[in-house]
């Protein structure tokens, strides 16, 4: 630093210079905080936004609800017979505690086990009449995905692979061939939601999901498993993880089937907005 050049000012108004920064630093230091405050809630404000609009969405408060519209407790009975349909055919196991929750003089029971119950103080907030309150286990199951490690990818193929944090690569093989909701299940990103392509490959670091496309609209699914935020009550490990014994017993509000394609639809028109802030 000897070959550096500076400028030398006089004595006089070095200590003048001095004098000057010690009132203004303490001014810039204050700035300093508040402007840094800004850029936090500036940064933070289009997840808080996002947040505010699925709040608004599962409570029912998104879009008006049409009287013509099938009750979601009949959509219920559909999704149930369509269950029962799939057992008989041995397509999938019998839910050995199926849980049928309904309303009785103001409030809602929940029948499980052959036991009844009254659980209006788990219920978080209030739904429209046509809309009604279920198990996610109810709607829809999860299997984990197949194990495939980075080394094992072929980079050359075109299949997308979804991990818990959506694509993590490509591949020449796939596990599902239809669009598909994928839960990420284990490490920071467990909870995360993804709609994977037609033909992809899901690892065992995300969930498959399964249920019936004709009665529950899959970015519906999507929306209301974000807002449910599924991380948040994963296992307080190392190594966050979810499962489907987690997911089954959350109580979640369903729409009827048209009012779920108007609220993705107004979700994603505000989503849209959002991101252009």
């Amino acid at each position: 630093i000897k070959a550096y050049l500076v400028p030398i000012p006089p004595l006089n108004e070095q200590k003048r210079i001095l004098e000057k920064l010690e009132e203004v630093l303490p001014i810039v230091e204050k700035y300093k905080v508040v402007y840094d405050t800004a850029e936090s809630l500036q940064d933070a404000f289009p997840d808080r936004l996002k947040k505010s609009i699925l709040l608004q969405a599962v409570q029912g408060k998104l879009v008006p609800q049409d009287p013509s519209d099938e009750p979601a407790e009949v959509l219920l009975e559909r999704i149930r017979a369509e269950k029962q349909r799939l057992i008989k055919e041995g397509k999938i196991k019998k839910d050995k505690h199926e849980s049928i929750i309904f309303r009785r003089d103001n409030s809602h029971y929940e029948k499980l086990d052959g036991v009844e119950r009254c659980i209006d103080e788990e219920l978080p907030f209030e739904i429209p009449e046509t809309w009604a309150w279920v198990r996610i286990g109810t709607i829809l199951s999860v299997s984990s995905g197949d194990s495939l490690t980075v080394a094992q990818m072929n980079s050359a193929g075109s299949i997308p692979v979804y991990g818990g944090n959506g694509i993590a690569g490509t591949h020449d093989k796939w596990n599902v061939c239809h669009r598909t909701l994928v839960i990420g299940r284990v490490g920071y990103y467990c909870g995360a939601t993804h709609i994977a392509e037609p033909f992809a490959w899901v690892t065992d670091n995300a969930f498959i999901t399964h249920f019936d496309e004709e009665l529950l609209q899959m970015k519906w699914l999507k929306f209301l498993i974000d807002y449910l935020e599924p991380r948040k009550r994963a296992s307080s490990t190392a190594q966050p993880v979810i499962s489907g014994k987690l997911l089954y017993p959350m109580l979640v509000p369903i729409p009827p089937l048209n009012e779920q394609h108007r609220i993705v639809q107004r979700i994603e028109e505000l989503l849209t907005m959002v991101k252009g802030l």
